[in-house]
Parts: structure tokens; C-alpha cells; sequence
């Protein structure tokens, strides 16, 4: 992959945490256009955490986060650059219309432009039959795909993904990985627990006792051994055409009690 300018997300010497005290620290990354990056870890490690400084959502205990070589800007500027899908946000009132054109960043009504690229996202994303519908009626797999419509409708350089794969069914999980795929102008930082979205990305970060334990491509990071050490599972890795496969085999814990 060639990328020209700054990259498009640059984290250095990072520590997160709350009250002071860290749960992930000593993070270097660099994301650059296009790049897809998978954060892998067990609940508790860090990701959302990372994931919420690497969002200019909260601040950093130690460290630097650049955004396309400067600060996060403000107002529409924001989306165009960032994107943000977090699993923690509950449905509102909205309908789904109302929501991704909140994605755009605008201080006022849509001009008729802003509306046509909301109705194209609305249809990408399988949503033009919901457009009207409030969110709070949605099911969860309707308001994640909704989520991802707003934080794509402005076009952004960078996408930050918390566990986009909950409450999708095994279609719609499918669709969002030939999604991430046709991505090709956007870099994508995920958090996530499945294995198989992070075999698909172009590099893996395993967090584990409070550091990146891996850090590289796929097929170097996703072991049995990396995963037993940071996930706590044993898993078997089968080799596919298409990739690799991973059965969970039982706790590595169980195993070594």
C-alpha cells in the first residue's frame, strides 16, 4: 500500500485510563489512507478506552495523538475527517433520516446537496425503507447499521469502529465486511472480538496486561499462543483459500488449572 501527506492517524508513547491511572500504555500507532487496523482484546483490556482517546472523546494520561498530521478539527470540518461508531450509544429519538444527517456536522438545515447524499447513504446501508422510522423502535442490528450510515455520510478519512459487528446477524455481518473492503480512500481503526474481522484487516494490535502484547499482519499476531496469552482461549487455526478460520476450543485458563 503507497500513501502520500501525513498519516491519517498517529499515536506515540500513548498511555489511557481513567483517574489517573492507566489501562493501556506505551501504544505507537500509525494509520495510514486506506489501512485497515483491528484493536484485539479481552473486555477489560483497553480497547473502548484507547478507542475514546483516539476519538478526541477524552483525553490522554501520557502521549500524542495527530490527526492528518495536526489537531482534531471542530464543527462540519470534524466529520469529514472522523467518523465514530461507539457501542455504548443507546437509540434515540431520531428517525433514521434525522440521525445520519446529524453525521454531516452542519449548523443548519441541509441544502438540497446534503439531502441527496443522505438519501445515497440511507440506500448503501440497506435503510431507505427505515429512513422515517424513530430509532428507538429499532432492532440492534437496524441501529448499528444506522450508527455506521452517520459516521460514513460525511465521507470521512478515517473511520473508528467500536465492535461493528454486535447484534448483527451472520448476513449483515458478511455485508459489513465487503463493506469495510470497498473503503478504499478511508483508513478503518476497529475494536473488536471477532477474530475472523481481524483476519481480514491489514494489520492486528493484541492488547493484553495493560500493553500491546502484538503488534503486525494477521497471520503473525492471531496464533494460538498470541491469543491463549491475551484472550484466555485456546483456539485452532485452520487455513482457508479465503483466510484463516478460528474454532474456540475452550478457556487456555481451564486448560492450564
Amino acid at each position: 500500500m503507497t500513501t502520500s501527506g501525513p498519516p491519517v492517524l498517529e499515536a506515540s508513547n500513548l498511555a489511557v485510563g481513567w483517574g489517573g491511572r492507566p489501562i493501556v500504555e506505551d501504544v505507537h500507532l500509525t494509520v495510514g489512507t486506506g489501512e485497515r487496523i483491528a484493536l484485539l482484546g479481552a473486555n477489560g483490556s483497553g480497547k473502548t478506552t484507547l478507542m475514546r482517546v483516539l476519538a478526541g472523546l477524552a483525553p490522554a494520561l501520557r502521549g500524542e495523538v495527530r490527526w492528518a498530521g495536526g489537531e482534531l478539527p471542530r464543527g462540519p470540518a470534524r466529520p469529514r475527517l472522523l467518523g465514530l461508531v461507539f457501542q455504548s450509544e443507546a437509540p434515540s429519538h431520531f428517525t433514521v433520516r434525522e440521525l445520519v444527517t446529524l453525521g454531516l456536522g452542519l449548523h443548519g438545515p441541509p441544502s438540497s446537496e446534503h439531502a441527496i447524499r443522505v438519501e445515497r447513504i440511507l440506500d448503501e446501508e440497506g435503510l431507505a425503507g427505515l429512513a422515517d422510522r424513530r430509532c428507538s423502535t429499532l432492532s440492534g442490528g437496524e441501529w448499528q447499521r444506522c450508527v455506521l450510515a452517520r459516521a460514513l455520510v460525511a465521507g470521512p478519512r478515517l473511520l473508528l469502529l467500536d465492535e461493528p459487528t454486535n447484534h448483527l446477524d451472520p448476513p449483515r455481518r458478511a455485508a459489513l465486511h465487503d463493506r469495510l473492503a470497498r473503503l478504499a480512500e478511508q483508513a478503518v481503526v476497529l475494536a473488536t472480538h471477532d477474530l475472523e474481522l481481524a483476519s481480514l484487516c491489514d494489520r492486528v494490535v493484541l492488547l493484553g496486561r495493560g500493553r500491546v502484547t502484538a503488534a503486525g499482519r494477521p497471520s503473525d499476531v492471531l496464533t494460538p499462543e498470541g491469543l491463549a496469552g491475551s484472550l484466555g482461549v485456546r483456539v485452532r487455526r485452520v487455513e482457508d483459500v479465503e483466510g484463516p478460520l478460528f474454532r474456540i476450543l475452550g478457556s487456555a485458563a481451564m486448560e492450564a488449572s
